[in-house]
């Protein structure tokens, strides 16, 4: 009897990409994960202009050099601050998967973000934020984008995973992630390293409010989730007004992250990206167009907050529809409405 013979599995070199605020702890934590037993990759790629693309287009250009040579094992990768870590990571999980069968396997080990409570109770939670002093205009955004994405977040300060605001806006924002302290690295490191196929693009489809969105319960501790639907546009006027005013903790509650896709009469070729971190509404366009088959009928935004009003919040959004009457008059005179929101190039698509 014939003894089969082993079936030839080429070696892989499994990446993690680490991303924080400041560089420095990123690099720091990048470096904690290695144990010291494989070094952190410290290659200059030039960031051209924030294209997280580019740069992640050079970083598997690097990548594959490397494998090419030989290299395989854990790759722990400390990227820069103002990097996308979910473009980075999508775009290079992407060309790293055209590599032919035989050659050396590239693949996202794991995502990880490193923050403080401190740092989400400061710039997203909005306690303490006068002592931050002068801070870019997005830094809540760009900290909640790195949250959501992450599948491990590392936390610098305190007991950490311990109960708190915070934490419960953590495992709102990222329920799949794991949280741990930098006390918790060690055991990390121990476990076995289990490269799943595919894993950016399964953090990048199952964010927190991509969850509420699908029905998932989204309720963490202090922080509960709430989802308003509408078919009807909404009115720009109305709905800047809104926002302004009515957005605020005494009225409707404390809004701490808001996500979704919506439509503006004004613009009702095309449907919006609708973001709130921190006190930053963000309503930019996307590749959708109205009569695509995977556009929303209306208005569809998950909400996550503190001391939500969700009776409250439900008027508030339903007054910034449009009313019967100017449903009735139609696209004429909606492109003719009062719109107060920065206007979309027509090149500047997510």
């Amino acid at each position: 009897m014939e003894t089969p013979s082993p079936i030839h599995r080429p070696p892989v070199l499994a990446v993690t990409l680490v991303s924080a605020t400041d560089a420095c702890e990123s690099a720091r934590i990048a470096r904690l994960l290695t144990g010291g037993v494989t070094a952190v990759e410290c290659f200059a790629v030039d960031l051209p202009d924030s294209d997280s693309a580019e740069f992640a287009a050079e970083l598997a250009a690097e990548l594959a050099r490397q494998a090419d040579d030989g290299e395989s094992g854990i790759t722990v990768l400390s990227i820069d601050p103002v990097a996308d870590p979910m473009e980075v990571a999508l775009v290079l999980e992407h060309l790293c998967s055209r590599r032919h069968p035989g050659d050396t396997r590239i693949g996202v080990l794991d995502v990880v973000a490193v923050t403080s409570v401190d740092e989400v109770t400061r710039v997203l939670l909005g306690e303490g934020a006068e002592d931050l002093g002068p801070q870019q205009w997005d830094r809540a955004e760009r900290l909640a984008t790195r949250l959501e994405f992450a599948g491990l977040i590392v936390l610098t300060d305190g007991d950490g995973a311990g109960a708190s605001p915070a934490v419960d806006l953590l495992r709102a924002l990222s329920p799949g992630a794991e949280i741990l302290t930098e006390r918790d690295l060690d055991r990390y490191r121990q476990r076995r390293a289990v490269l799943t196929p595919q894993r950016a693009h399964r953090l990048a489809s199952d964010l927190g409010w991509q969850r509420v969105l699908r029905g998932v319960p989204g309720d963490a501790g202090s922080v509960t989730a709430f989802v308003f639907r509408d078919p009807l546009p909404f009115h720009p006027g109305r709905l800047n007004a809104a926002v302004a005013t009515d957005f605020v903790p005494h009225r409707v509650g404390r809004i701490l992250r808001s996500r979704g896709l919506v439509r503006l009469a004004s613009r009702a070729d095309r449907v919006a990206s609708w973001s709130i971190a921190g006190d930053v509404v963000s309503l930019d366009p996307t590749s959708i167009r109205s009569w695509s088959v995977d556009a929303p009928v209306g208005q569809e935004i998950a909400f996550l907050g503190r001391d939500l009003d969700v009776d409250e919040l439900t008027r508030v959004l339903h007054g910034c529809l449009l009313t019967p009457r100017e449903l009735l008059a139609g696209p004429d005179l909606w492109r003719t409405l009062a719109d107060p929101f920065p206007r979309w190039e027509d090149e500047h698509q997510h």
